[in-house]
């Protein structure tokens, strides 16, 4: 415990754990305790709210919005057709090998590899309500940021961030901004594995693991101005994303681009902008007009250089959407997504719905492959 909290390591020389301790009763410096286990609990409290909400409110709402309930994949289970769906191998020599073992036909293998992945992807309704939750939550969030930190002089002037450091007093709406947004992240953490899984799963988990490491960081060393400031550049677009996701799944393609040309307008200024020639450049050149620099200055800049190349990798993807927009002629596809597709739940396409003899024929084919599976 001596080596982790080594005062060599957390303040600059002439520091010590002794000037972090609070005193003045108007003076209010962060201690590890007031925020650690807390904010463990606030995550769990947001999970049951976000169950309730979706139960209660989201659900009903997307509903009258169009929005489906997919009906549950009815499935065989195959032993043999299972392991191949779990080895990811759909080359034509492995289809005719389990072709061969289960007595099948190779359609009949396909067909059955593409219902599989139909009952692991996530539904229309599943991925409407976790973006409601992010669109709730980063709006709402966001709001509250710019409530509390519209009079505070660091965030017009990012100099005092360092100025009487480190006796800096965190107001009570900074403690509350601090512990909800920890408690948000600890929230995604706990669900990531059920959430619908993007392309960018691994880009997350780094994210949330750097933006809560920034966070208590820069509560032990008190560098609480500094993150405030992150926190509302981040919550500042996110929303917007969600927003337009959750038009394209109630099939509002229009408002589905307005949101995401407003998105894009926010991700540039926020992301691209303000954070690096804001953020980054109080953290790396405004901080050693008042401060030296010691190693866990370091570390917490060096997180922070983390958090822009993951923007940059992102914007990345978010030109991908843009060209595809110019390619296809609309907003098809979100490319963070492995399955972001614009298809019904239901099970019938809008190609065999074309014409009623082409439906009919691959209704009587549908049937016979399942009598052949069952």
């Amino acid at each position: 415990m001596e080596i982790l909290w080594n005062e060599k390591f957390w303040f600059p020389k002439g520091v010590t754990w002794k000037d972090m301790q609070n005193v003045d009763p108007k003076v209010y410096i962060p201690q590890i305790e007031d925020i650690g286990i807390f904010s463990i609990v606030v995550g769990l409290v947001l999970l049951i709210t976000r169950f309730l909400t979706e139960r209660l409110i989201v659900i009903p709402l997307a509903k009258c919005l169009g929005v489906k309930v997919r009906k549950n994949v009815q499935l065989t289970n195959i032993p043999e057709l299972e392991q191949l769906y779990k080895r990811k191998k759909n080359d034509a020599r492995s289809i005719k090998e389990v072709a061969k073992k289960t007595d099948l036909s190779e359609r009949q293998v396909h067909h059955w590899l593409r219902k599989r992945a139909k009952k692991d992807s996530p539904s229309t309704m599943q991925k409407f309500t976790e973006c409601s939750y992010h669109f709730m939550f980063y709006c709402t969030m966001f709001v509250y940021g710019l409530y509390i930190l519209w009079d505070k002089s660091w965030f017009w002037e990012t100099k005092y961030c360092w100025i009487d450091w480190p006796k800096q007093n965190v107001t009570r709406g900074v403690y509350w901004y601090y512990i909800i947004e920890l408690g948000f992240y600890w929230s995604l953490t706990f669900t990531l594995l059920i959430d619908h899984k993007r392309k960018d799963f691994k880009e997350m988990v780094v994210h949330h693991l750097v933006t809560m490491t920034l966070m208590y960081f820069s509560w032990v060393c008190n560098f609480v101005r500094v993150g405030t400031l992150v926190l509302l550049v981040h919550d500042a677009v996110d929303y917007w994303m969600a927003a337009a996701k959750m038009a394209k799944y109630c099939k509002r393609q229009t408002l589905c681009e307005i949101f995401f040309v407003v998105f894009v307008i926010v991700w540039i200024l926020t992301r691209l902008m303000i954070y690096p020639l804001r953020v980054l450049y109080t953290s790396s050149i405004e901080y050693y007009e008042y401060l030296d620099y010691f190693p866990s200055a370091y570390l917490f800049n060096a997180l922070l250089i983390v958090l822009q190349i993951l923007h940059i990798l992102w914007t990345f993807m978010i030109i991908k959407i843009i060209l595809q927009k110019f390619t296809e002629g609309e907003l098809k596809k979100d490319s963070r997504s492995d399955s972001e597709s614009d298809t019904d739940d239901g099970d019938t396409t809008a190609s065999e719905e074309a014409s009623p003899q082409r439906h009919r024929m691959v209704t009587r084919q549908r049937a016979n492959i399942m009598n052949g599976t069952t």
